[in-house]
């Protein structure tokens, strides 16, 4: 009798992200974007360390002059945003001057930079851009909405799911299925995955570890992308600094 209540029990706790009330679409992004402009964050400078996997490790490789080990590249590298829309990752070649530095960045939309032509790159510096660099000033909502249709996320209504341990808010439809998909927190309202076509395939855009004593609230402990459920890309953060000088020519126009 008492290993029947423990499994009813158990099975009711399971159930309860299902049987919860869901915001709509509009009020989750509304929610998303109130808590980025609590932050008063106008720019991130974020330091760390960038691990590439597959086909993306051999150009990491390349363009820092060394040669993937066990098809795997490891270099310094940071991550740069400025509000709104303007996003950069580069590889920080200490033999190299800023200006020269191996980078993606993104800037209305548009990708640039010698790291532009892998997809895990430029997955990650899109879904940061459009999910941690938007307009802090005024409602979101419709900033929000425009950039994720632009990823095919249908804006349709939510469901509840889980994701890192959390229950989060999935937009796009059903969690198992195989098409762009975002997931917000549902306690905190961070982003915590978006998954989007960049290139030819779905890139899988993972926000770990909010929260952390390094990134805080800012800036999530590590971001993941990841391709037909393997590991591409991974950006792990060192340090974060908010409300850094960033000159406006680290984000140039795509040509």
């Amino acid at each position: 009798m008492i290993a029947r209540r423990a499994a009813a029990a158990a099975a009711l706790l399971a159930a309860l992200p299902a049987l919860a009330y869901v915001l709509p679409v509009p009020g989750i992004l509304r929610r998303m974007g109130e808590r980025r402009a609590a932050l008063q964050v106008d720019s991130l400078e974020v330091q760390g360390t960038l691990t590439a996997r597959g086909a993306g490790a051999d150009r990491v490789a390349a363009l820092t002059a060394q040669r993937p080990a066990a098809g795997e590249a490891t270099a310094p590298a940071r991550f740069l945003a400025k509000v709104p829309g303007r996003c950069r990752l580069e590889l920080a070649r200490p033999d190299l001057p800023e200006a020269e530095r191996p980078f993606v960045s993104v800037r209305d939309g548009k990708l640039s930079g010698a790291l532009a032509d892998v997809p895990a790159a430029a997955a990650l510096v899109r879904a940061a851009c459009a999910l941690l660099a938007g307009p802090t000033a005024g409602d979101a909502t419709d900033v929000y909405a425009a950039a994720l249709t632009r990823r095919g996320v249908a804006l349709g209504d939510a469901a509840l799911g889980r994701f890192d341990g959390r229950i989060a808010y999935v937009i796009g439809g059903r969690a198992k299925e195989p098409h762009p998909l975002l997931y917000v927190d549902k306690d905190g309202f961070q982003p915590l995955r978006l998954v989007a076509t960049e290139g030819p395939e779905l890139e899988d855009v993972r926000f770990l570890g909010w929260g952390s004593p390094i990134g805080g609230d800012w800036f999530p402990r590590a971001i993941e992308v990841l391709a037909r459920d393997a590991l591409a890309l991974r950006f792990t953060t060192e340090r974060a600094a908010a409300n850094a000088r960033l000159p406006e020519a680290l984000f140039p126009p795509a040509r």
